[in-house]
């Protein structure tokens, strides 16, 4: 069963706007890694994933939970990860969820794409988080990718390209998709002479949608990141943008439409790489505002970074709003700091063993708040 919520199928709405995801993590390959009992002869040199269940659970457990829209309320996740397993919801009811192979996701993505199709004003939300490459276009790996038993090697593989283009022919006219995988192109890859994946969909020149927005973990060519056994990088972004950071005013409201989400992802991934010391992209070019979700309010992710190096070593930060302490960061622990505080007047001071205090006063609003102290 791929059905992580509701809990009985039967109570689907479907004569209302709702909001319907599919999500997809991957983290066993049967024929990828060193370990594979039958490699495959494309791409075997890629290993097993511990960041992309994670991720793909922890975005499926915030829809359930958090997710708000009256216009366009959740309707249904669809959920496969790889390995399979049983997942407790968000009720405590058990559910045992399927195996992310080729045959399972297609599948799925046929019950997600009829609930979508349904009426116009449903939101398709779709999110993969896994192995991708990139080549002529973007292909996204299921777990059974790479069988040798099958004649051809892409067999079991998405064409992530055509299929984003082949859901126009779905009615609903807003679709949002999350690509949390690489976009670089092994050079195995790059010598196959025809590869194409499936692309589950195909629209004819006369479909079209309102909003068809794709979210990427990395810029073309580049990889994308997580620490081992945690979520990957860009899901703990796109949490932070949903949870507030993405947000912006909207009369007396706090909302995230697709474009703030979008400029959000950036800033976020970006203030990510710098904290973590890694080359974190991501390639989110939504216009459109769509509205998505409204969080309780709105968020910022603060950064400090000191110069020179002993000024870092010697920081110790403390974040203020009213007269309560938000954040401590004592002189030797890991720098640059990243925090996350309640959008509004916050107070920032930095002080040291052998330099003049640094002091921001200010009136924070989302997405990101850079503090660059020199000395």
């Amino acid at each position: 069963m791929s059905c992580y919520w509701p809990t009985d199928m039967n109570a689907v709405e479907t004569g209302a706007p709702r909001l319907h995801a599919l999500i997809i993590g991957v983290g066993n390959y049967y024929h990828l890694g060193l370990d594979a009992k039958k490699p495959s002869k494309l791409l075997s040199g890629l290993a097993p994933l511990t960041t992309t269940p994670l991720s793909a659970k922890r975005i499926a457990s915030w829809l359930e939970s958090h997710c708000q829209n009256p216009a366009c309320p959740l309707g249904s996740i669809e959920l496969l990860l790889s390995p399979e397993e049983t997942v407790k919801r968000g009720d405590g009811s058990i559910v045992a969820i399927e195996d992310a192979t080729m045959a399972n996701i297609s599948t799925a993505f046929k019950r997600w794409y009829g609930r979508c199709h349904a009426q116009k004003a449903n939101m398709a939300v779709f999110y993969f988080a896994g192995h991708g490459i990139s080549t002529i276009s973007h292909f996204l790996l299921p777990a059974d990718f790479g069988n040798p038993d099958e004649p051809d090697d892409w067999e079991n593989c998405i064409n992530f390209s055509d299929m984003q283009v082949g859901m126009a022919k779905c009615a609903a006219q807003t679709q949002m998709f999350f690509v949390d995988a690489c976009r670089d192109a092994p050079i195995a890859a790059l010598t196959q002479k025809n590869p194409h994946g499936r692309s589950l969909a195909a629209a004819s020149f006369q479909d079209k949608v309102d909003l068809s927005a794709a979210y990427f973990a990395s810029s073309e060519g580049r990889k994308a990141y997580g620490r081992d056994d945690e979520e990957t990088f860009f899901c703990k972004a796109l949490i932070m943008c949903l949870e507030g950071v993405g947000a912006r005013k909207a009369g007396p409201k706090w909302r995230i439409d697709a474009a703030s989400l979008s400029s959000a992802l950036v800033s976020v991934m970006e203030t990510l790489g710098t904290t973590e010391n890694l080359p974190l992209t991501s390639d989110c070019r939504v216009q459109k505002p769509v509205p998505l979700h409204y969080p309780n309010g709105g968020a910022v992710v603060v950064k400090v970074d000191c110069e020179p190096d002993q000024a870092n070593a010697e920081a110790n930060i403390s974040v203020m709003q009213g007269s309560n302490i938000i954040h401590m960061s004592q002189a030797g622990e890991r720098r640059p700091w990243m925090g996350r505080v309640t959008a509004g007047p916050t107070k920032v001071e930095v002080t040291f063993a052998t330099y003049p205090p640094e002091i921001v006063d200010e009136e924070m609003t989302p997405p990101t708040y850079d503090i660059e102290v020199r000395r």
